[in-house]
């Protein structure tokens, strides 16, 4: 007896152009980086050789040509090869490229080409806090669609051909494809598929995935620590008292007060109370502690450091440099936290 003939197969239903990529916060974090240490790195060396200039008389090859050349690099990259590996060396070049074209921002905003205009280094400065938090939105998955799981799974399974899959790459794929619409004959097909793949017997285990495991385990000794959380909470205090400090000190002569000054002292007093009242409601929960300390962080990357560039420029590099291992170190805390509560509630 024949078989019935098989029926097409619907449409999927809730297409969407805008697909994003789960590893698209990675990259975005390595072309800010690239970015940001290309400019520093370009400003240190014209710094210590005196500001040359490429060429003479009329002839003159600005940096920013460079910057260009990286981009072009990149563009290449992303259009003609395939993957992750690619993916990431065009990601580095953009971001090289960008950092190159940035630096001379000052030559095309004033009249006289002025490389070394003050406001510069502020503008750049909020640039890249703007490209941040536009990367963080973009980045950030809250949910995962059937179309973006299957389109991101399909990515892992591109990998596989290219290189041996490991088995933690064969884990996420298969957990991406868990949230797709498992009546698609292509989410079967392409489960089978993965699961048939053969993977090495020793798993691949990256130096990264074990500085992260260290890492945890060596948070998850210190926290129960009583002088661990006292040093968390004086080091917040120290930095709290340094910036009422600077504050006191540019308001002590109101005469000379001036614009940038006016707004990182504002900013010193409101990311002070920030940490105060942390203290005070932190002390039953150190997830409700960090949180607070967090948003005194931003208060100060996001408004204070504006101000500090404005008015010092590169001088106030190192002031960020703290800001930002601090930063980083009180959101990997609040990660930890959050990773504890999802256990105990599992449990």
């Amino acid at each position: 007896m024949a078989e019935p003939p098989v029926a097409p197969v619907a449409a999927r239903a809730g297409r969407s152009f805008f697909v994003r990529r789960d590893d698209a916060m990675a990259l975005f974090e390595v072309f800010l980086v690239a970015a940001v240490g290309t400019i520093l790195l370009v400003r240190a060396l014209l710094a210590a050789t005196g500001w040359p200039q490429l060429g003479g008389g009329k002839i003159h090859f600005a940096h920013l040509l460079w910057g260009g050349l990286g981009m072009l690099i990149a563009i290449i990259l992303f259009l003609a090869l395939q993957g992750r590996l690619w993916r990431g060396l065009g990601t580095l070049a953009a971001g090289i490229g960008f950092g190159l074209f940035l630096d001379e921002l000052g030559k095309f905003i004033t009249s006289d080409n002025d490389y070394f205009f003050q406001p510069v280094i502020a503008i750049i400065y909020v640039i890249f806090m703007a490209l941040f938090f536009l990367f963080r939105w973009l980045g950030s998955v809250k949910h995962l669609s059937p179309q973006m799981a299957l389109v991101n799974a399909f990515d892992y399974a591109k990998e596989a051909v290219l290189r041996d899959m490991d088995e933690s790459e064969r884990v996420k794929a298969l957990g991406l494809l868990s949230h797709a619409d498992q009546a698609d004959p292509v989410v079967v097909s392409l489960g089978d598929m993965l699961r048939a793949i053969d993977v090495p017997a020793q798993p691949r285990t990256s130096p990264l995935a074990r500085v992260k495991a260290r890492l945890a385990n060596t948070y998850a000794a210190l926290v129960g620590r009583r002088w661990f959380r006292r040093l968390i909470v004086g080091w917040f205090v120290l930095l709290s008292l340094l910036g009422l400090l600077g504050a006191l000190l540019l308001v002590s002569d109101p005469s000379a007060l001036t614009f940038a000054d006016a707004g990182a002292s504002v900013s010193a007093l409101v990311s002070g109370a920030l940490v105060v009242v942390g203290i005070l409601r932190g002390r039953h929960s150190r997830l409700t502690a960090y949180r607070w300390f967090e948003r005194a962080l931003l208060v100060s990357i996001l408004v204070g450091e504006f101000f500090q560039f404005y008015a010092q420029q590169l001088g106030a590099l190192f002031g960020l440099l703290v800001l930002l291992l601090t930063f980083i170190t009180i959101r990997y805390m609040i990660g930890e936290e959050l990773k504890k509560q999802a256990q105990e509630l599992a449990a």
